[in-house]
């Protein structure tokens, strides 16, 4: 089933999600509902708290095809070396990208679906997506990366988005 996802101006973008204590049915649905979410809307990760459920879970496939689907329970970075800027969008801002500098390399413990306590390396984008989720689990936004000159550049969109999202609209 599809999800709503949340758009910038919503308070609960802003929440840190809490941890995920036990692996239910529902928690299940939720990422599979969640990776349905976020191909429909051609992304590469998204976290729990974009669709409203302020819980410490994240999707991603960096090739958009399944292939690479990954779904990460309570992630913590535990190591992180290199730094590069890339550019970066959001589904919770449509049409906004932004060059935020990241890591280039990192390892990232978490649960899996299966319970079971995992660590992966990663490179380039997928460093750069799982940072980009972890962010959206501890209440960091787009626009918390981006740099002053940039929100200035965009501040007439930011401003609409934040309204629409305040008021309760998703997309």
């Amino acid at each position: 089933m599809r999800l709503d996802i949340y758009l910038f101006g919503d308070e609960l973008l802003r929440k840190r999600a809490s941890d995920i204590t036990d692996i239910t049915p529902e928690i299940r649905r939720l990422a599979e509902d969640m990776l349905e979410t976020m191909y429909y809307h051609e992304g590469l990760g998204l976290a729990a708290p974009q669709v409203g459920v302020p819980l410490r879970l994240t999707v991603m496939d960096i090739r958009r095809d399944g292939s690479g689907k990954i779904v990460l329970i309570n992630p913590v970075i535990r190591e992180i070396r290199g730094k590069q800027a890339m550019e970066e969008g959001c589904l919770s801002f449509p049409d906004i990208v932004a060059s935020i500098e990241r890591a280039t390399e990192l390892t990232v413990e978490f649960i899996s679906l299966s319970g079971k306590r995992k660590e992966n390396k990663m490179s380039g984008v997928a460093a750069q997506a799982i940072q980009h989720e972890i962010d959206h689990l501890d209440g960091v936004l787009l626009i918390d990366r981006m740099s002053v000159a940039r929100r200035a550049l965009l501040a007439g969109r930011l401003r609409r988005l934040r309204k629409r999202g305040a008021g309760g609209e998703r997309r």
